[in-house]
């Protein structure tokens, strides 16, 4: 499909704009900086200009990443444009990514606020904001719907849903409820209200409960009250709807909660999708109309009623999280008001923690090796457990890959030194080293030459054997030309051999004992390199060594002695992935990392 002509315009238009911008950062800097008043505000400028710097980098990857893809730029990135203008004139005047959708005077899906001063509520301040009597509103039982889902309850807690139900029709006694439960008892209560229509459905199958219910509603909005074991006036419904109905691009809007025992949370999270790592950040970042700009909400929340559906097939402690992270990628809004409260009870924090088992398909369907929880929770997951291989495509390697590669290098190192022969990383291998304490995240194979000794034994049916009980394959072992290959997940080391080795030339003769070669430090595991690693990956590679570029393979170019250019990387065949090559620098190793 092409894309329409404004599009295309915007698209070569707003790299312009960012290179203005990161212009102004520069003469606004250099101004300040004419005014050396002091050490300390030198000082500041510095920082000031470096996190300008960092943040503009940030943007200026996510600007590539939407011009490659032929999109339009997301919303939080203009937002985040924005707060850097306002940080260098907080007096300019822009028309904000949140400017409110202009109002239909025929419909309105819930009536204006408006706030009366500071004085109006107190004491106590339970009021200060009011709805203004309008005319021009739909009926609210035509605008939302309530969706109740118990069927994980625990027994015990089955006698607050009736108190739920009774706080819902007193609070909305026109909105209508769908309630989805596994218990008889619950059944024949709910009956009692005739604006709840309920479900029964099977202990086991909660996600299918939500499914069902949203299925039932015909409201545009539809409120997920989950976990919920009370309902007032406190949860501020209109507040919700009128966030959704009026700020462009948001789609999800919350509210704050606290639990049996009085502990109240805010309930927005930021989380980071990137490099097979899934983080998750209480707090915020930007906020409009008194409500934050999140990734994932902790508590209840009102969403639009075609969006909503969750995947059945996850355990149920994780498919909020599955579905929070599916419309975040496309481009949804997600808000949470603070001043509209819950009284919920968390059914699932405790196994989020502790289980990292709960994690393991959302891991799998996302393709993730670690997911990091605020207060410093960490659960990792295998190249196994989530059905990945080491083979290069056009994402990164992922993590388990790096550490396998690390593994297998301290594996072969040992080996080496048993049986009394030496080796060394070699051409990539010993660029990766130096660039990243590792393996090349976007190599196609590793490289270490070995001395003659060391080949002689690499054919030898036992070693065959040994490396084969360990997890490795040895293969293409050719004894005349001094090659094989050393396989472990469909990634491989090229294995050839050396009638000497670079440290035993140009080290001092005190330091050529392999006990002493120049060794790197590989995921953790110092293993042999050449004798001056940055040296030989200069002179073998030429110019910007320190700049990134694919294998000659993957560039289609004739053999690894080509001179690279470096400073690119080829497009992925799947962009939207969170490890898509080219939505990384082509310089640095810091952007590469994960924790």
């Amino acid at each position: 499909m092409a894309t329409p002509r404004p599009r295309k315009i915007f698209l070569w238009l707003f790299p312009l704009f960012l290179l203005a911008t990161i212009l102004s950062v520069y003469i606004f800097s250099d101004q300040l900086t004419g005014f050396k008043h002091s050490v300390s505000c030198n000082a500041y400028n510095f920082e000031f200009r470096r996190g300008l710097a960092e943040d503009l980098r940030e943007i200026q990857q996510k600007v590539r990443k939407s011009f490659l893809h032929k999109e339009a730029p997301s919303p939080k990135l203009l937002l985040q444009l924005e707060e850097i203008v306002k940080r260098l004139d907080p007096e300019v005047d822009l028309a904000s990514v949140f400017t409110q959708k202009g109002t239909d005077t025929d419909s309105l899906d819930v009536c204006p606020e408006v706030y009366n001063g500071t004085k109006f509520g107190y004491p106590f301040y339970e009021k200060g904001w009011e709805l203004i009597n309008c005319t021009n509103v739909k009926p609210l039982r035509s605008v939302v719907s309530v969706l109740v889902n118990t069927i994980a309850y625990p027994k015990q807690d089955e006698n607050y849903v009736e108190t739920v139900i009774k706080g819902i029709t007193e609070t909305y006694p026109t909105v209508q409820v769908y309630l989805a439960t596994g218990s008889v008892n619950v059944m024949k209560a709910a009956q009692n209200y005739k604006n709840v229509d309920v479900v029964l459905v099977d202990k086991a199958q909660v996600a299918k409960g939500w499914n069902i219910l949203v299925g039932k509603a015909s409201t545009p909005y539809v409120l997920v009250a989950r976990d919920v074991f009370h309902f007032t006036w406190l949860t501020q419904l209109e507040r919700q709807i009128r966030v959704i109905s009026q700020i462009p691009y948001v789609e999800v809007a919350g509210g704050s909660y606290r639990n049996f025992s009085g502990h109240w949370k805010a309930g927005c999270v930021q989380t980071t999708m990137k490099n097979y790592v899934l983080k998750y950040q209480e707090g915020y970042l930007h906020s409009k109309n008194g409500c934050m700009l999140c990734d994932y909400l902790q508590g209840p929340f009102v969403t639009k009623t075609s969006l909503f559906k969750l995947d059945e097939k996850l355990p149920i402690q994780v498919v909020f999280e599955d579905w929070f992270s599916s419309i975040i990628k496309k481009g949804s809004l997600v808000m949470s008001c603070p001043d509209a409260m819950y009284f919920t009870t968390d059914y699932w924090s405790y196994s989020k923690i502790t289980d990292r088992n709960v994690w393991t398909p959302l891991a799998k369907k996302w393709e993730l090796n670690q997911v990091l929880l605020p207060g410093g929770v960490k659960h990792s997951f295998s190249c196994e457990d989530i059905g990945v291989t080491c083979k290069a495509k056009s994402e990164l390697l992922p993590l388990c890959c790096l550490q396998e590669y690390a593994y297998a290098l301290a594996f072969f190192q040992k080996f080496a030194e048993a049986h009394n022969f030496t080796f060394e990383l070699d051409t990539g291998s010993a660029l990766g080293g130096v660039k990243f304490e590792g393996v090349l995240p976007y190599d196609l194979d590793g490289d270490f030459i070995i001395s003659t000794s060391g080949i002689d034994i690499l054919g030898k049916t036992e070693t065959v054997d040994y490396f084969q009980k360990n997890g490795y394959t040895l293969a293409d072992y050719e004894p005349k030309k001094g090659y094989a290959r050393l396989f472990f997940k469909k990634f491989y080391f090229e294995i050839w051999r050396m009638g000497d080795m670079s440290n035993k030339r140009y080290l001092p003769p005190e330091l050529q004992k392999q006990e002493t070669y120049t060794k790197a430090n590989i995921g953790g595991y110092w293993i042999n390199t050449a004798f001056s690693p940055g040296l030989f990956s200069r002179n073998r590679y030429g110019r910007e060594i320190l700049k990134h570029s694919q294998s000659w393979i993957k560039l289609g170019l004739s053999h690894s002695f080509i001179e690279y250019s470096p400073g690119g990387f080829e497009l992925c065949k799947k962009p939207e992935h969170h490890a898509c090559i080219h939505n990384f620098p082509a310089d640095g190793n810091i952007p590469f990392m994960v924790n």
